[in-house]
């Protein structure tokens, strides 16, 4: 063999044991084969749906996640209102116990600006979406405030006893032209169920108009009215028999909303249960495809010293080879 040919041939198989080195290199950081092709010996159908799988739990995470985070704003929204319901229900009560007509209108403008934030509270959107505003996620479930206040300001307009004042309120907010009209602005269809599984789905379809909420607008809508001094003007004993009444009315409500919360709590906690059987999928799958795809460190390190070998060996012959001459043989 001559020099040249004898110089390339050793260039070459440099090269490949170099690619082999890094190939087990890489192989070894990563823990996967380099090579599926050869290790599913062309069958890659096995590992498609392996892939597949994986692909299918990333969207389903991200469903998960999105869903979860929106069960949680909902709850925390419903938190808002049981908290109002009980603490201004309280403040009613309170301020109507010595029929004094300053402590009934303090307790009035506490309700309005209660009645203010809880109607921001069921107006929260999230990812972009209204929360309790039905399948309508692009508007707000309920109207302003003012507005709100205003319509039943409206329709008890003239009335001077507390009877035709809570009948007026009350068919305001339970019969048709009233707060589903005016206050809602959602959709009377629920929002569609979401797909967190293969088998498994969520509906988070609690919207404004469900009964339990509606008592404690109602209620608490009631007790903001007694904010207007001219409401019942000049008969504080009437004042305060209103003003017990939305109070007592706001801690009854409570008890409806408490149960709405607990069937809220029912969907949170099966979503988390999914989110445990997605995450233990999705372990279960990533050992599968390691043992298709995995290598073994210990081999893999094994070979790699035999190519480390190698390649001392050939830098040492190829130096040897380098060093002879016709003066060298001769001498």
């Amino acid at each position: 063999m001559g020099d040249l040919a004898q110089s390339l041939g050793l260039r070459t198989r440099n090269a490949e044991v170099k690619a082999q080195f890094t190939r087990l290199a890489e192989e070894m950081v990563s823990g996967v084969t380099s090579d599926p092709a050869a290790r599913v010996r062309g069958d890659f159908r096995p590992l498609g749906a392996i892939e597949r799988s994986l692909t299918m739990l990333d969207a389903y995470d991200l469903a998960t996640s999105e869903t979860k985070s929106t069960a949680d704003v909902m709850q925390a929204a419903l938190g808002i209102l049981s908290d109002t319901a009980k603490d201004i229900g309280a403040t009613l009560i309170s301020g109507s116990s010595g029929q004094h007509e300053n402590m009934i209108a303090a307790a009035g403008q506490e309700a309005e600006e209660q009645f203010r934030q809880v109607v921001a509270a069921l107006n929260t959107r999230f990812a972009g979406r209204s929360l309790f505003a039905g399948d309508a996620t692009d508007s707000p479930a309920l109207a302003s405030a003012d507005t709100i206040l205003s319509s039943i300001g409206t329709a008890i307009s003239g009335l001077t006893s507390v009877t035709d004042i809570e009948t007026a309120i009350d068919n305001w907010f339970n019969t048709p032209g009233g707060f589903d009209t005016v206050a809602y602005q959602g959709s009377t269809t629920a929002v569609g169920t979401v797909r967190l599984n293969e088998t498994e789905t969520v509906r988070l379809d609690i919207t404004a108009m469900d009964p339990a909420i509606r008592d404690v607008l109602k209620s608490l809508a009631t007790g903001a009215l007694l904010a207007d001094p001219a409401l019942l003007s000049g008969n504080p004993v009437l004042r305060s028999l209103l003003a017990e009444s939305a109070g007592e009315g706001l801690l009854t409500a409570d008890s409806a909303l408490t149960d709405l919360r607990a069937l809220l709590g029912v969907r949170q906690e099966k979503i988390e249960s999914i989110e445990t059987e997605n995450s233990a999928n999705r372990t279960m799958l990533l050992l599968a495809r390691e043992g298709v795809l995995g290598v073994d460190p210990y081999e893999t390190a094994t070979q790699m010293e035999a190519v480390e070998s190698q390649i001392d060996t050939l830098y040492t012959v190829t130096a040897r080879l380098a060093r002879l001459s016709f003066t060298n043989y001769m001498s």
